[in-house]
């Protein structure tokens, strides 16, 4: 999210007058909707071969167009009438037609969570695809972090642009790194991602930048000049951020429509792929800034750690997570984790990662892919009745360690899923400098820096902290089955269950960036 910088300029404050040229471009472009699938069907019968919506997509009144599902509410044929006469003619058994013979979109819905998707489906709606599986976000829940898993690409620098450099001894990023991508080498696997300059545009104006963007994708998949394209569409986090449930399902809504478009136009030669990098809270939050507390508490607020109670809060995007520097991350721990909006605290202790909450203490210890959680005070991370069944069905060797797989499968409905593993590989692995101290927010709180807050009065939902609204993504298709029904994986499970579906090699090459 562009929306802060380690420190304020001239330029960051001239940027409003750029931003704003260019919002009155993509505006022009983007009021009027790209997709053109109808709304809703002219009608809907029920017949031996399934339920069968019909739909007029020429606008003369007449149906033209039919979709039959099948007994698990499916779509899996779709038919045309080629003789004007409102009935079908030409018929397409979606089933029948391959991958490997079908171009195959992969989009990215930035922070729509997996309850979202069933939910909307569900109802009615995306029965093109098979049904969703929940994926298991990294921690913090950050796209670059997440996308970096699925596309198989180098791990980021940090949890984001801004951060502190322990080899340089000082905060450093900002807006020109975010712009650069450089925290995001996923967007060079991107066929379509829109140049980031409109990145903050999304935030401010997400319903035309939306439709613009839709424009945009349809002119790459209009080109076909390859066969798959992975697309990624800014304002669908926008949305979120700003609408918050409503906003993410008038997301669903019109992805909806426009992958029935894709396969209306196609005739049903295209394959389509949804996914997300992490969920959203849904719940509208308020700014919580740390440095007054902390400052109270006898800490020094610095970019530079020169002395024992000197601490770098590191603010930039509006997440539900807070990160630190500071040479005493046990101290500094212990004072955040008496913070209202904190939810918990975690540091990286040396041989363990340590998890503290007010009156709450417990280490997370990792052999191999065996995970230890010893709670020594309390239970901060409430896993106390899944150790005692894991005691009671043997899972737990003598010195209480357990394969991380029996982690994630007991763990991934918890308040806080899969939260060993997520919180090992948060200070071990799923960024080049992690920060020392990270806390665990509140889902009614956020931080970030506030000299952008003019530019988002408000934040209807967000995401970064370790609880299950923003924890859990999503991934579903229209080429087949990922997952068992109600399984769950990671996001570093992303890869092996696309080269599955795909039948060969993932990650993709690059082909980039924005365009």
């Amino acid at each position: 999210m562009f929306i802060g910088d380690a420190g304020e300029n001239a330029t960051d404050r001239g940027r409003p007058l750029l931003f704003a040229t260019l919002a009155a471009v993509l505006l022009a472009a983007g009021c009027a909707s790209p997709v053109r699938f109808p709304a809703a069907p002219l009608a809907t019968e029920t017949t031996e071969a399934g339920l069968v919506e019909s739909y007029d997509t020429d606008g003369d009144g007449r149906p033209d167009y039919f979709t039959t599902e099948d007994a698990t509410g499916r779509v899996v044929r779709i038919a045309y009438d080629t003789t004007g006469d409102g009935k079908p003619d030409e018929f397409v058994d979606l089933d029948a037609m391959p991958l490997s013979a079908c171009r195959h979109v992969i989009f990215v819905l930035d922070g729509v969570g997996y309850d979202t998707v069933e939910a909307f489906r569900r109802a009615g709606r995306l029965r093109l695809f098979y049904p969703p599986n929940r994926i298991i976000s990294t921690f913090p829940n950050m796209t670059d972090l997440a996308l970096a898993d699925v596309f198989g690409t180098v791990r980021p620098e940090a949890y984001e642009v801004v951060h502190y450099d322990h080899r340089k001894g000082r905060l450093v990023g900002g807006n020109a790194d975010y712009l650069s991508l450089r925290n995001g080498a996923w967007a060079r696997r991107m066929a379509y991602r829109t140049n980031s300059l409109v990145d903050p545009l999304a935030y401010l104006w997400p319903d035309a930048i939306f439709n613009s963007e839709l424009g945009h994708f349809l002119r790459v998949f209009d080109r076909q000049d390859r066969m798959e394209l992975p697309s990624y569409i800014v304002s669908i986090a926008g949305l979120g951020t700003r609408q918050g449930a409503a906003g993410q399902r008038k997301v669903l809504e019109l992805m909806d429509r426009l992958v029935h478009q894709l396969v209306w136009r196609t005739r049903g030669r295209v394959k389509v792929t949804m996914l997300s990098d992490h969920g959203h809270t849904l719940v509208r939050a308020e700014r919580v800034g740390f440095r007054p507390f902390l400052a109270e508490k006898g800490w020094r607020i610095v970019e530079r750690l020169e002395r024992p109670r000197d601490v770098v809060a590191i603010e930039y995007g509006f997440v539900t997570y807070a990160a630190f520097a500071t040479r005493d991350r046990a101290g500094l721990a212990a004072d955040l984790a008496g913070h209202p909006a904190v939810d918990l605290v975690t540091y990286d202790g040396g041989e363990a990662v340590v998890v503290e909450k007010p009156g709450a203490k417990a280490t997370i210890e990792r052999c191999g892919r065996r995970y230890r959680y010893r709670a020594t005070e309390g239970d901060p991370l409430e896993l106390g009745p899944i150790v005692e069944k894991m005691k009671a069905d043997g899972v737990l060797d003598a010195d209480l360690f357990a394969d991380d797989a029996e982690w994630f499968k007991r763990t991934v409905l918890h308040r806080y899923p899969d939260p060993l593993q997520r919180l090992w590989r948060a200070f071990h692995g799923v960024v080049e400098q992690p920060a020392d101290v990270v806390a665990s927010l509140k889902e009614n709180y956020f931080a970030g820096s506030k000299w952008r807050i003019p530019w988002i009065p408000f934040v209807a939902s967000t995401h970064g902290d370790l609880a299950r609204a923003s924890s859990t993504a999503f991934i579903m298709s229209t080429a087949g089955p990922l997952l068992e029904p109600d399984a769950a994986a990671r996001t570093t499970d992303d890869p092996a269950i696309l080269e599955r579906l795909r039948g060969r090699a993932w990650p993709l090459a690059p082909v980039g960036g924005p365009r």
